[in-house]
């Protein structure tokens, strides 16, 4: 039985060079191998990065598209804000006009407020101006004009 187990251990011996053996000739081979495929995926990546940066040159958008995309892009929160404006502008027509209270040796006046006093003179001058317009339709009369009131300018062909 002796033999035997010289013979086992013999054998095992054996069998751990020959699984050494084994490995150190696999670890070379798969460090070469995932080497080889890390060189790969990084040679991909270079070229597929300086692809972009050479499409992205190329197609460069110029300062007109990107300035009209600007625009598209303001006018598409417009119609939000203006549907709200019809009722911020009546809210804010509903308020009352400010006014002004002064008070000078004890007499109070009271004076319109700076928005007031701009339609107070804005109203006069669109007013007479309309009317002005309106009486000069109907007091033009309607049938051709004489040939002493017309310019006339000679045509030359």
């Amino acid at each position: 039985m002796g033999s035997s187990e010289d013979e086992i251990d013999r054998q095992m011996n054996e069998a751990r060079e020959q699984i050494d053996e084994n490995l150190d000739r696999r670890a070379p081979s798969n460090a070469a191998r995932y080497a080889k495929v890390a060189a790969v995926i990084v040679g991909v990546a270079v070229v597929a990065g300086a692809g972009v940066l050479v499409y992205r040159r190329m197609n460069r958008r110029t300062r007109t598209e990107r300035l009209r995309s600007m625009v598209v892009e303001a006018l598409r929160d417009l119609p939000d804000s203006l549907r709200d404006l019809p009722d911020e502008v009546s809210r804010r027509l509903k308020k009352s006009l400010p006014s002004i209270k002064v008070v000078v040796n004890g007499e109070e006046f009271e004076e319109p407020g700076t928005l007031e006093r701009i339609v107070r003179r804005l109203v006069p001058a669109v007013v007479g101006t309309a009317s002005g317009a309106v009486i000069e339709r109907f007091t033009r009369s309607s049938g051709p004009e004489d040939a002493s009131s017309r310019s006339t300018v000679n045509a030359y062909d």
